[in-house]
Order: structure tokens, then sequence, then C-alpha cells
């Protein structure tokens, strides 16, 4: 017997795109809340951004060379001492570590990734615009979100490979 699939509320959004369209394989978004879709959204996007920053800081000192100097003078630890990815845990100090999950925390709780979709009801709108990258054409700002989309979820699946 055949049933038609149920009608999907977001299937039209930004992010729908070649080959799979609106990709949904869990029904996350299948009961139409638009404030929990809305908030996935800025979820992914924030995910995106910190992947892309990631994906760039594990592959830049291997094509750049290593700061010269010293990570941490008292230790005696270097730059260059320091290994790409998990080999890493173990040489930063516990100086180190604190500064990167105080950071993270300031990204999670401070940033306001919630609040674009309390207030300004746009995700990843930060309430700032890099002035060479500012446009007013929608077109071209739908462009370019659908080009970070992408991209975070390229550099998701990036980071997780590395």
């Amino acid at each position: 017997l055949y049933t038609a699939s149920p009608l999907r509320a977001f299937e039209n959004e930004l992010g729908a795109q070649a080959p799979l369209g609106f990709f949904d394989p869990l029904g996350l978004s299948s009961a139409g809340d638009k404030y929990a879709f809305m908030r996935r959204r800025s979820v992914e996007i924030k995910h995106g951004r910190i992947c892309m920053l990631a994906t760039m800081g594990y592959i830049t000192p291997e094509l750049t060379g290593k700061f010269p100097g010293f990570l941490s003078p008292g230790s005696g630890l270097k730059f260059a001492d320091v290994p790409n990815g998990l080999a890493a845990i173990g040489k930063v100090p516990a100086a180190g570590w604190f500064q990167i999950f105080s950071w993270m925390a300031f990204c999670e709780v401070g940033a306001g990734y919630d609040a674009d979709v309390n207030e300004r009801k746009e995700p990843g709108n930060m309430g700032w615009r890099p002035p060479l990258l500012a446009t007013d054409n929608p077109e071209i700002k739908k462009r370019r979100l659908a080009s970070e989309l992408a991209n975070g979820r390229l550099a998701m699946m990036a980071i997780i490979g590395m």
C-alpha cells in the first residue's frame, strides 16, 4: 500500500541543498515547531563556525610552521613541541586547558547564540557585520548563508576525520 510522505514544514528553508534536499532522517523537525527548528539551525551554524576554525587550526601549523618561542615558559614547553590532534592533550599544561575551556564557555554562554532565536529571529546573526562582507542584497546574502552552512557541515566532517 502506497502512502504519501508527510509534508515537511521546513523543506524550503536555507540549507536544503542538492542532492538530498531537506535531510532530516530522524524526523526531528516533523512536528513543525519553528522555535525548535531555529534553535537547531542556530546550533548548526555555531558548531559549523567552531569546526571551520578548528579545521584551520589543525591544518595551518602543518603548512606554515608553528610559532617560535615558548607556549609555557615556566615549564619550558615550546610551540614546536606540541603535536597536532589528540596527541596534544597530554602536552598542553593545565593552565592552557583552563584558557581553552574558559573561551569555550564564553562562546557557549556569553556570545548570544540562543538570543538570536529569541530576539533577532535570524540564526547566526550575532548583531554585527564585517564591513567588507556586509551586503543588503538579499540574493547575495542568501548565497553566502547557504555557503556558510555547506562549509560548516563540511568542516564538521573534516575535523571528525582529522
